[in-house]
């Protein structure tokens, strides 16, 4: 049943160029990052408030004094990568954007499943997750070149 989460999450993935591209059109027009920065969390907030209501999950049933001090900076790391997004994915390219964003995406990830940090499951960074990191820099290397 877990495979089902595997188109979930490519979907998702493509949206990371689609958010890259509008939000770089915004900013072209606007010239105001920040502003830019605001509609697209003011849309994100409003979905996802939308679906909690539908699905009954307002609030936090009692439990928020359970969850760990870093948990709670989610968002501050969603606005940092949101915010280059209008400075950068315009000047350097969708191709270099995202793969940059992905590839030091999943070098932290490797780390962070090796260590088992942030709640993480431990996974040891085998010599394949190793090697393929490192073919992930090589080809963000290739599709960034000039």
């Amino acid at each position: 049943m877990q495979f089902l989460l595997y188109p979930l999450v490519i979907v998702a993935g493509l949206m990371n160029p689609l958010q890259a591209a509008c939000t770089s059109s915004l900013n072209k027009v606007l010239h105001r990052p920040f502003m830019v920065g605001v509609v697209s969390v003011g849309g994100t907030a409003m979905v996802t408030l939308i679906g909690a209501l539908l699905l009954g999950q307002l609030g936090f049933n009692g439990k928020a004094a359970q969850v760990p001090w870093w948990a709670w900076l989610g968002g501050l790391a969603g606005s940092l990568f949101l915010l280059t997004q209008p400075v950068a994915a315009e000047k350097i390219g969708a191709g270099p954007f995202i793969g940059l964003t992905v590839t030091s995406s999943v070098i932290l990830s490797v780390l962070i499943d090796n260590y088992g940090w942030l709640g993480f499951p431990q996974h040891t960074a085998s010599i394949g997750r190793i090697v393929g990191t490192g073919l992930m820099v090589v080809g963000v290397g290739l599709v960034a070149a000039l």
